[in-house]
């Protein structure tokens, strides 16, 4: 009874009427006029004694100090009862004033200057929102919740640069009585997305976060956990206290005449609040994804591909800790051509652990219709000697399918038979390898050479990948060329005697590889390549091509994999739901990477309101406004991630959600400041990027011969030129003319025991120049160090605001010598043999004075003097365009070891014979496909999230003797006790003209807020008849519906009727009860034929001044036994209560 007294003085108490309509602005606060100096150092006057602060109980509690003086004048008010009410005129954010503009005296407080925004949560007042109770028996017979006064609680949130508070109203059910908050989750998933989405914080039991924290920690790339965002938040905070200790602090500095003890105004300044620990934002993101795991599972089972990949990983298995930690083996990933990934389950082993995971597979291809995949490569199971191999006995509904071995794993059980990779002779073994494998595309290959033919530059191995398509030689070819490369480096060595293939060995490898050489070759028929887009070097239009064979791709994303579960562990939910969120991202952004015209910045992915908006977009202007380029389909019930692992030992993974957060969770007030062990956001920032054996193709040339300078014709093997003399050498770029460049260069490197040059060897520099070849007087072409614009990297532009073009400067400092930027020897052929000319001049370190001199600094040392010497010459200059540019140390000591080592590698490739198969096509290969015009629309059913209608402005008021106001609640006829057979049963029809928030509510009426519903009855059989007179009138337009004998009791719930104007006669509750009755017995007496019984009219007390009855229609009041006449005295009432009440009238 005390707690139902409770609600119902609360009720009467908080409840107030609401409108949609927000506050104005409030004006501008005028500065006050600076006192004189004797006025400046009186304090500022004190806060009244009187001035009450307006805030309920609860709040005060809650609610800290500094923020009541401004929250209750904003938000509360007194009646003309003197109770405590909320303003008329809400909204959701309510910003404090904040500090004066200009004090002309010391504040009193810092409170002004730490004020924090509150967040009002009233659905229910504010857009008169038709909530329905959260009981299943409520909620089935459609039973609203109403407002029950405001929640005790004002919530703390955690925001990006500080902290909010949040309030809430009370809601109850008026059947069942239960009483819920409306930030309840059973409340928030009954709004619409728009709405919904109003709503700024996830909640916990002590604590709240913001969505922007959340949306932060959503992105799954590297570094992106928990502990970054908060050592990111704890500096935001502290910014901004900072910024406001400051300020307060710059005011009161203002009055150094008013003296304050230092002491005193330190005790006044408020702390900073800390933020909440890792663990507890972990939390919060894993309540934030729970609420979307429908429609991330949806989006997952929803991919499909016609070119499918199976590979398996087990780097990212070791970050699953908790329960789980050391039951999963293996994380196996199947994709399709797109780079999209199917399925992600972690198993405790591959082969038979992933049958069910393929025939839920299959079973998803046809659900949906779709044609089944022509191809799947895998890494291992490719084929069987006995029969049909396992992967294709895994889809074995899938007849047509083709099983192929993924390459990259062929060519990796090779290396298995070296002896070491710091080999010199490995490089080129597997340049070979992948040669006898793959030819290139001639007319590819002849484009991209063209293009980097006045960059002086070959084509770097990711640049062949990126421009250049090449297909497999065939079974037959293939197992010729592997058999001459074995032959030819079985007994290959270094110049120490150390094999690189370990004969025994690699002779196994061979004849168990030997079967899996046509498991690799390219399919008939099936095309693997896939035009993407096109880039521009040197004016040639190059393609940018995406290949599906192989697993490469899946390689790619094991790299992401790892990153998307952040640090080093990670429990089983925690893993999960970073699985899903990480799987639906890259799904995402490798769709729209796969559509024409597409970009990255348009990634949206997903939710409630992408759905619902699309939906209104195509119901009002006939189109959809975002595209979503993986539009999900039904949750196929398939297994994903930990899920998989867990059915493999019969045990589920529990997925709770909390729905109400009130209710205490498993955090401990200690845990939300627990100190950091370590900062997980970084700990895999350091593993290097997956290298493909692609890149040790290096060039298109023969291995056999020198790949660094060689010209790019010489891939068509055509011979040197007849018309070169005999007499000129060639460089070790296969240029002629190398000869003057010795003489040039050994003249001088005469130059660098004086300081000064002759005419005479001027004359001779001058003569030795003229006779070197054209492309050695020829502008250098300098190996490119800079890009406008970077191709990879987590920082694409340079913060810099200046003119100087992004990047330069950093790159001269980086390679910034004493005298300038400092480049490789091997840029010119002159400068290249004047450090070989001082090489030999010195072959070690030496001491000169009693100073040891690092070799490589004595080199430096003579080139600069001979620099200085011909850039100090007129003649030489002004008769020669001698470019010697700058050195230092490590260039020169760099291209030297590179020498050296290219140098050995020819020695040792000397025994081995060349590699004569062409490396290009002799047959162009087939023309590629294009991108996806569209994103590609599957035959699934469409996931369709439930998204509750707008119920706004439907919230039924429970009035006392009033109808409810038109379009409060849907009609709706449901069974109840209520109405007996043979009754009819009046329906007023639904009308929404009048809007909820313009409705007057009375101070009386104020209190209570439900639906309506309103049963005339009549007898079995017979037809409506007119309510006598003292009934409650029947609503305008009121359709009856008649009920057969023997029917089940109806009740109509909600029913709609006109609102009642506001000048109409108030009707109290228990009238309205009595004329029902009256109505009712008047009713059972004409349907059997007899006289109702007149009821006589009440005697009224007649005023012996004017001789009216004494009632306030005809002006008549009394206070404390006066009675008052308005005829006879002249005045109005209020005029004469305003009198007796200030003691004039006695």
């Amino acid at each position: 009874m005390r707690d139902c007294a409770n609600s119902m003085y609360l009720i009467s108490f908080f409840f107030v009427p609401c409108t949609v309509a927000d506050l104005a602005p409030e004006p501008p606060v005028r500065p006050e006029p600076v006192p004189s100096a004797s006025k400046a150092a009186a304090p500022e006057k004190q806060p009244l004694p009187t001035e009450e602060l307006l805030l309920p109980e609860g709040w005060k509690q809650t609610l800290p100090k500094e923020q009541h003086l401004w929250v209750s004048k904003a938000l509360f008010t007194r009646d003309k009862s003197g109770r405590l009410a909320l303003t008329k005129n809400l909204r959701l954010w309510w910003h404090p004033p904040g500090p004066r503009p200009l004090y002309s005296q010391p504040p009193s407080s810092p409170d002004a200057f730490y004020h924090a925004r509150l967040f009002l949560w009233v659905p229910y007042r504010l857009w008169a929102y038709r909530l329905l109770c959260s009981q299943p028996n409520c909620r089935r017979l459609g039973f609203p919740m109403t407002a029950c006064g405001l929640y005790r609680t004002v919530r703390k949130v955690l925001d990006v640069s500080g902290w909010y508070y949040m309030a809430t109203e009370y809601l109850e059910c008026r059947s069942c009585k239960k009483k819920l908050a409306a930030w309840s989750q059973d409340i928030l998933s009954q709004l619409d997305p728009v709405h919904r989405e109003m709503f700024p914080a996830v909640l916990t039991y002590r604590l709240s976060c913001d969505k922007e924290i959340v949306r932060w920690m959503r992105g799954r790339s590297l570094g992106n956990s928990a502990t970054s965002a908060y050592r990111s938040l704890c500096v935001r905070h502290r910014e901004q206290w900072i910024a406001q200790t400051t300020h307060y602090l710059s005011v009161v500095g203002k009055f150094p005449d008013c003296t304050t003890d230092p002491s005193s105004l330190a005790a006044r300044l408020p702390q900073m609040v800390p933020v909440p620990c890792p663990a507890w934002l972990l939390s919060v993101y894993a309540k934030d994804v729970l609420t979307r795991l429908p429609e991330l599972k949806a989006r997952v089972t929803s991919i499909y591909g016609t070119i499918l990949k199976m590979d398996s990983t087990k780097k990212v298995t070791k970050k699953l800790a908790g329960e789980a930690a050391g039951t999963a083996a293996w994380v196996t990933d199947v994709g399709n051509e797109f780079g999209q990934v199917l399925m992600c389950v972690l198993t405790e082993a591959e082969g038979d652990g992933l049958l069910p995971m393929c025939s839920r597979l299959v079973e998803r291809y046809r659900r949906a219709g779709e044609v089944p995949p022509q191809l799947l490569y895998v890494d291992r199971d490719c084929c069987s000697a006995t029969g049909k191999g396992k992967a294709a006995a895994m889809f074995s509904e899938w007849d047509q399918l083709i099983v192929r071995l993924d390459v990259w794993h062929f060519m990796r059980r090779f290396t298995v038979g070296v002896t070491t990779d710091s080999h010199p002779l490995y490089a080129p073994f597997m340049k070979r390898l992948t040669a006898c494998i793959f030819e290139w595309d001639a007319s590819d290959v002849e484009r991209l050479m063209e293009a980097k033919r006045l960059t002086g530059c070959q084509p770097t191995a990711k640049e062949l990948a990126k421009h250049c398509r090449r297909r497999t030689r065939g079974a037959q070819e293939t197992m010729q060329l592997l058999e001459k490369l074995l032959q030819d480096f079985m007994g290959a060595t270094d110049t120490m005697g150390i094999r690189l293939l370990d004969q025994e060995r690699m002779q196994e490898i061979w004849q168990t590889q030997q079967r899996h050489v046509h498991c690799i070759q390219d399919p008939p028929g099936v095309q693997l390549y896939r035009k993407t887009g096109q880039v521009t070097k040197e004016g040639v239009i190059l393609p940018v091509y995406r290949c599906a064979r192989g697993s490469t791709s899946l390689e790619s994303f094991h790299l992401h994999l790892n990153r998307f579960v952040p640090g080093t562990s990670a429990n089983a939910l925690h893993f999960q739901m970073y699985l899903l969120e990480g799987l639906v991202q890259w799904n995402e952004a490798r769709g729209v990477a796969a559509v024409e015209g597409a970009r990255r910045e348009n990634i949206c992915y997903g939710g409630q309101l992408l759905q619902y908006c699309n939906i209104l977009s195509q119901q009002l202007l006939g189109q959809k406004l975002v595209q979503d380029y993986t539009s999900p389909g039904e949750y196929t019930g398939e297994l994903i991630g930990v899920e998989y692992l867990y059915s493999q030992t019969n045990r589920a993974l529990e997925e709770d959600l909390a729905k109400d957060p009130d209710v205490p969770d498993d955090l401990q007030n200690e845990d939300l400041l627990a100190d950091l062990e370590g900062d997980e956001g970084f700990e895999d920032a350091y593993l290097d990027e997956p290298t493909e054996f692609m890149e040790l193709e290096g060039n298109l040339q023969n291995p056999s011969q020198p790949s660094s300078q060689t010209d790019p014709a010489a891939v068509s093997s055509s011979p040197a030129s007849s018309s070169q003399s005999q007499m000129e050498s060639v460089g070790p770029d296969g240029q002629p003319g190398y000869d003057h460049v010795i003489r040039l260069a050994d003249c001088l490197v005469d130059l660098r025991h004086q300081g000064f040059v002759t005419q005479s060897m001027v004359d001779k520099i001058v003569m030795l120049w003229n006779h070197l070849a054209d492309h050695d007087k020829g502008p250098l072409i300098y190996p490119p160090r800079h890009r406008d614009k970077l191709l990879k990297g987590r920082f694409k532009v340079s913060h810099s605001k200046t003119n100087v073009t992004p990047g330069t400067d950093s790159l001269k400092r980086c390679f910034l010598g004493e005298g300038g930027p400092a480049q490789w020897p091997s840029a010119s052929r002159l400068v290249e043999a004047i450090c070989l000319a001082l090489c030999r001049i010195h072959p070690a370190r030496q001491t000169i004075s009693g100073v040891r001199v690092n070799r490589w600094a004595a080199i430096l040392r003579d080139y600069r003097k001979i620099r200085d010497v011909v850039l100090g010459s007129p003649g030489i200059m002004a008769q020669t365009k001698l470019k010697l540019f700058e050195l230092n140390q490590l260039t020169i000591s760099q291209w030297f070891n590179a020498r050296t080592k290219e140098q050995e590698r020819e020695v040792l490739q000397q025994d081995i014979e060349a590699f004569s198969a062409p490396l290009v096509a002799p047959v162009p290969l087939p023309p590629v496909l294009q991108k996806l015009p569209e994103a590609v629309q599957h035959g699934h059913s469409c996931f369709e999230s439930a998204i509750p209608q707008d119920a706004s402005g439907q919230a039924a008021p429970r009035s006392r003797g009033r109808p409810p106001p038109v379009g409060t609640a849907a009609a709706s006829v449901k069974p109840g006790p209520h109405v007996s057979p043979g009754t009819a049963t009046y329906l007023t029809p639904a009308s929404t003209s009048a809007p909820f928030a313009a409705l007057a509510f009375t101070a009386a009426l104020e209190s209570f807020s439900a639906g309506f519903a309103k049963t005339v009855a009549f007898p079995a059989g017979a037809a409506p008849v007119p309510v006598p007179a003292g009934a409650a009138p029947v609503p305008a337009g009121a359709v009856p519906l008649s009920v057969p004998a023997g029917a089940a009791p109806v009740t109509v719930v909600g029913v709609l009727a006109p609102v009642a104007a506001p000048d109409e006669k108030r009707v109290p509750k228990t009238t309205a009860w009595r004329r029902k009755k009256l109505a009712e017995a008047a009713a059972a007496a004409a349907a059997q034929g007899l006289t109702p019984r007149k009821r006589q009219a009440p005697q009224q007390f007649l005023c012996q001044k004017c001789g009216q009855p004494k009632t306030k229609e005809f002006g008549h009041s009394q206070f404390r036994g006066v009675h008052f006449c308005a005829k006879a005295s002249g005045k109005t009432v209020a005029q004469w209560m305003e009198e007796v009440k200030k003691g004039e009238t006695k």
